[in-house]
C-alpha cells in the first residue's frame, strides 16, 4: 500500500471514530470500560475525544485532497495517539481485559504510523 493510501485510511479511521463517538458516546464508553449505563460526564468525555479525532481526521483528509502539506496534521496525530497509548497504560485496570490490548495496540500503531508518514509524505526541508 502506498504512503498516501495509508494516510487516507488513517484520516478516514479518525473521522469514523469521531462520528461514532459524537453520535453514540454511551456505546463507545461501554465498549471500552464494560460498564453499564454511561454517566453524563463519561459521555461528554467520549464526545470531546471524538471531536478531537474528527477534527484531526478532517484536517488531514482536506490536506490530502488539496495536495497541501500534511506534516503538521500527521505530527499532531502521532502526538495524540502517543498520549492515548500512555493513558491506556495508566488506566488499564479501568478498561475491559479484552479491550485493553486492542486499544493500546491501535494507539501505539497510530502514533508510529503517523510519525513515519509525516516524514514520508512531507519531508522537512534540508537545513541551510
Amino acid at each position: 500500500m502506498e504512503e498516501r493510501d495509508l494516510a487516507v485510511s488513517l484520516a478516514r479511521g479518525r473521522i469514523a471514530f469521531g462520528v461514532v463517538s459524537l453520535l453514540a458516546p454511551g456505546l463507545v464508553a461501554r465498549t471500552m470500560t464494560g460498564g453499564g449505563r454511561s454517566e453524563g460526564a463519561m459521555r461528554l468525555f467520549v464526545r470531546m475525544v471524538g471531536a478531537r479525532d474528527l477534527g484531526v481526521g478532517l484536517g488531514l483528509q482536506v490536506a490530502l485532497d488539496r495536495d497541501a502539506p500534511t506534516r503538521g496534521w500527521l505530527e499532531a496525530s502521532a502526538v495524540i495517539d502517543g498520549i492515548d497509548a500512555a493513558a491506556c497504560l495508566l488506566a488499564r485496570r479501568h478498561l475491559r481485559p479484552r479491550v485493553f490490548p486492542v486499544t493500546l495496540g491501535l494507539a501505539a500503531t497510530g502514533a508510529l504510523l503517523s510519525a513515519w508518514l509525516a516524514r514520508q509524505l512531507d519531508p522537512a526541508p534540508p537545513a541551510p
